[in-house]
């Protein structure tokens, strides 16, 4: 590359920038049809989208979305990192993590309390302030083998055309700590659109589709995997793993999250016997856990304020260190520095029936030392304050590490791929 390239940075403009863009996803092989190109058009047109120019031609992608995660029993506005996305000759030059940064500037400016995002590994979102997420299930088993006595109805198609109702069944789930909620049509309707070989079953009340499950399909025997599963109850649940479970005389093998509201495990029979028998098969059966997903604070009094914590009150000094900082630094982010609102620094944090969060330092109060990376994790519940202090270099006294302990909620499971 010439010493002389001309780099710029701007908002996404979407007809003139989506060639570009469509280029950029067959390098990274996240598109290889017609059919996606043309999908791409409404999963862009939902959210604001920063990009990366290199002598002109955009190299670099980042889009943010808004919908809302439950931190306890209050929904928060929310900023999806959607997409990062970089061309095969603009890496290694910090540009997807400017461009992140830089739209999470606009999600702050925007209102988001908090933001997450979908990893394709550890470490480089953390530059950026982002902690790892809570584990989540993913289990791969013979739908035959789900211990489910309900028999469930005749089913109906769905496709594409039916991405609204689909929608509407995923926003109506019952809430759980971590739930992310992205209402969002046409991004919806779009990664439908993307998917080949795909279908959808589901069953109605009247006019509305009460549950369904959007799977994609792989040659006669699977496995299939299940992308989506929406239902307003636990009765819904339960009929479309009951469905499944039909399939077997044909399906062999499933491969899907495990849903928030059930422990998968207990509902198969035999599970380790399965994965004995099968662990190296083409119809493979498995469990795997892992943390797909990261977040971070943009807006500390709101997040606090969401606790839903009735021990006695806890104060202490906070003293919060946001690697973000050092990102915008960068001169041409010095209009997001501008407007940013810095977590780090001192705070004093009350934890109670109402929690509280003001600027300020009290020297008599026992202090907590971390990132905003860890103190989010901290936050939803994602480990402990004792964890943090050997795996995130958390420092507090002893004592006050055992009173955190007790006070967040655990397991926070976004339920919603992103």
């Amino acid at each position: 590359m010439s010493e002389t390239v001309q780099i710029d940075i701007r908002d996404l403009e979407i007809e003139a920038d989506m060639p570009a863009l469509q280029r950029i996803w067959r390098e990274i092989g996240w598109s290889d049809s017609k059919q996606t190109d043309r999908a791409m058009r409404d999963f862009y047109a939902e959210g604001e989208t920063g990009v990366a120019l290199i002598d002109g031609e955009v190299e670099c992608a980042v889009l943010t979305q808004s919908g809302t995660m439950r931190l306890d029993q209050t929904d928060l506005p929310l900023c999806v990192v959607a997409a990062v996305t970089t061309s095969r000759i603009a890496r290694g030059l910090s540009l997807a993590q400017k461009l992140t940064a830089r739209q999470l500037v606009e999600g702050q400016q925007a209102g988001a309390s908090v933001a997450t995002l979908g990893v394709f590994d550890q470490g480089f979102y953390n530059k950026v302030g982002f902690g790892t997420g809570a584990y989540v299930n993913e289990f791969a088993f013979d739908p035959g083998s789900l211990d489910v006595s309900l028999k469930a109805r005749t089913p109906v198609r769905l496709g594409v055309e039916q991405a609204d109702e689909m929608l509407a069944a995923m926003v109506a789930r019952p809430p759980v700590h971590g739930s992310v909620v992205l209402n969002l049509p046409l991004t919806f309707k779009a990664e439908l659109s993307m998917d080949d070989d795909a279908f959808g079953l589901g069953y109605y009340e009247g006019s509305r589709l009460t549950h369904f499950v959007w799977v994609r399909a792989k040659g006669e025997n699977g496995p299939y995997r299940i992308k989506w599963m929406g239902y307003e109850d636990g009765d819904g649940l339960l009929e479309l793993l009951a469905l499944l479970k039909s399939l077997a005389d044909q399906v062999y093998a499933i491969r899907m999250l495990e849903p928030p509201h059930v422990q998968l495990q207990s509902m198969l029979k035999r599970p380790f016997r399965s994965q004995a028998i099968a662990e190296k098969g083409m119809f493979s059966a498995d469990q795997s856990t892992h943390a797909w997903y990261q977040l971070r604070v943009l807006d500390l009094p709101s997040c606090l304020g969401a606790l839903s914590y009735s021990g006695l009150d806890i104060t202490f000094q906070l003293r919060l260190e946001d690697p973000i900082d050092g990102v915008l630094a960068a001169e041409d982010l010095a209009a997001e520095k501008a407007v940013w609102r810095s977590l780090s620094g001192d705070w004093v944090v009350t934890l109670g029936k109402q929690s509280t969060v003001v600027s300020g330092t009290d020297a008599a109060l026992p202090a907590v030392e971390c990132s905003v990376n860890s103190f989010s994790r901290l936050l939803w519940g994602v480990t402990s304050a004792s964890s943090l202090a050997i795996s995130d270099g958390m420092k507090a006294p002893a004592s006050l590490l055992e009173s955190l302990d007790g006070v967040f909620t655990a397991n926070p499971n976004p339920g919603w791929d992103f």
